[in-house]
């Protein structure tokens, strides 16, 4: 028992060990934001990307309004960009004042069930990802508030960054505790946590909310992944291990109304899910992905002066591997980060107490209020997606050019992740945990193809191009072989795996570099 304890308090000290010298390191980062901000001057001077915003509102006519007056007076050639937006079954007058303003695409969607955010981008980024002499993706949600720099400040990001996250700033209004302490909170993070990280070229989760994808990702990832919180983090994951990273830029601001915001976290037993399914790849990933990964479980305030307490009083009191002094001059830097951290901030006598406030308040959201306790250890009764187990068995065929053999494939979904389960006979590949469907079939296909087969699938198939439809998972796309018959007038919606008379091999883009396999008998 004794041993447990003390193999505990070593692991426990280790974490806020790594912990302390990341926060120091983001902290001295963050004093370097000069450097973004020569480069953010330098780049205005650049040629001028051609950008595709689009906006997706669901009643929200206070501000869409507004938000398209500014994007039509943008400091920013008007031949460069054009402007969508997603009415997703409004019924207030945001179509009627929009079309009167003019400067936008509005897309109408009056089917009376509102679709979703994430699936109706992606409705429309189907039809507009094709679109030629298109540099860069700008998604806006339709409750932000920008400047007339708006869409210059994302020209220049681009320039040295595949995707880039840009700043949500708050207004606020009612004047009340929670919402200075949120506003205080919110600015320390962008001004020193995600300042400091993309100063060190780190990723940062991906904000639906305001975030610029050039097209050349989009058109090798071929999703987005909008549906919540959970989901954008998954995506990010995704967008990382393909070696895209997106990175904060402070100077893309956008502001939002402190009534209407709230913190964005995703949940801890879906961040543990993630963990779990992705711990043998943060050993064959670049080190970026395998940061990403650790840096979703940075303890909050609170968590970090109980534990460093536990272990301080341990270390005092008993024989430790690590002594009390070393465990006093970790606190001590720690401490000495957080005071350098606020020097930094202007003013900073106020954000003291509320960023001492926060965790507390924190505390009570989750534990009390929300019932948080229980989704953590999975006590309740309503279902989370990412909790199911799925699995189908599928009949496919290989073939070496000659002779084609029957063979199985096993698709596995499991707490939002996959694998696919290749069989032949008595024998079988699996692949290692994937975030999409449409990556494990093709890590499959990859195998098979360095030994000659081919595995004769729709995905493999010269005639199929994915479809775009808000599923993270990519399991559809269109057959565009050519027909005989009139009565076709469009593709034919087929799954990755389907298998038809006219397969025509591809030639294998790998797009995502190919994960370990376990060969088992």
């Amino acid at each position: 028992m004794i041993d447990l304890l003390i193999n505990s308090l070593i692991l426990i000290f280790v974490y806020i060990l790594v912990f302390a010298v990341y926060y120091a390191a983001v902290v001295f980062a963050s004093s370097k934001k000069r450097t973004l901000d020569i480069k953010q001057k330098y780049m205005t001077h650049a040629y001028n990307n051609n950008l595709v915003v689009i906006i997706y509102a669901q009643n929200n006519e206070s501000t869409v309004v507004p938000l398209l007056e500014v994007l039509n007076k943008q400091n920013y050639p008007k031949s460069n960009y054009q402007v969508h937006i997603i009415l997703d079954n409004c019924t207030d007058e945001s179509a009627n004042k929009l079309e009167f303003i003019g400067g936008a695409k509005v897309w109408r969607l009056t089917d009376g069930t509102p679709l979703g955010k994430d699936e109706s981008i992606s409705w429309l980024l189907e039809r507009l990802i094709s679109f030629q002499n298109v540099n860069a993706f700008v998604f806006l949600n339709a409750n932000r508030i920008i400047d007339e720099d708006f869409l210059p400040s994302v020209n220049s990001a681009l320039f040295s960054s595949d995707i880039v996250v840009g700043s949500t700033d708050l207004i606020i209004e009612d004047k009340s505790f929670k919402s200075i302490m949120l506003e205080r909170v919110n600015r320390y993070r962008n001004s020193i946590i995600k300042t400091g990280r993309s100063v060190l070229g780190l990723a940062t989760r991906v904000d639906s909310d305001v975030v610029a994808i050039k097209q050349e990702v989009l058109e090798k990832i071929r999703c987005v992944d909008f549906k919540d919180v959970n989901s954008e983090l998954k995506y990010t994951l995704l967008l990382v291990r393909n070696n895209f990273i997106p990175t904060y830029n402070p100077f893309i601001k956008t502001w939002v109304s402190s009534k209407s915001f709230s913190f964005k976290k995703p949940d801890l037993s879906f961040k543990f899910s993630l963990l779990t399914h992705c711990f043998k790849l943060i050993f064959s990933s670049t080190p970026k992905f395998s940061e990403f990964i650790f840096s979703m479980f940075t303890p909050n305030v609170l968590l970090l002066i109980i534990l460093l307490t536990i272990v301080g009083l341990f270390s005092y009191n008993y024989y430790f591997v690590f002594d009390f002094p070393f465990v006093l001059s970790i606190a001590a830097l720690f401490i000495g980060s957080f005071i350098a951290s606020v020097a930094m901030m202007k003013p900073n006598i106020p954000l003291v107490k509320y960023l001492l406030a926060y965790p507390f308040y924190s505390f009570y959201e989750k534990f009390f209020k929300r019932n948080a306790f229980l989704k953590v250890f999975r006590v309740t009764f309503k279902e989370q997606d990412y909790v199911n187990v799925e699995k189908a068995t599928i009949d496919v065929f290989v073939t070496d050019g000659k002779n084609t053999l029957p063979c199985k494939l096993e698709l596995i979904s499991e707490d939002g992740l996959v694998k696919v389960v290749f069989k032949f006979k008595k024998k079988k590949y699996v692949t290692d945990s994937h975030i999409r469907m449409c990556d494990a079939i093709r890590n499959i296909a990859d195998k098979l193809h360095q030994h000659g087969f081919r595995i004769k699938i729709c995905q493999t198939c010269a005639y199929f191009t994915p479809k775009i439809d808000g599923t993270t998972n990519m399991i559809k796309g269109f057959c565009n072989k050519p027909v005989v018959s009139e009565q076709f007038t469009e593709p034919e919606e087929v799954l990755l795996w389907s298998a038809c008379e006219s397969y025509l091999p591809e030639d294998l883009n790998k797009i995502i570099d190919i994960s370990n396999y376990k060969k088992e008998k």
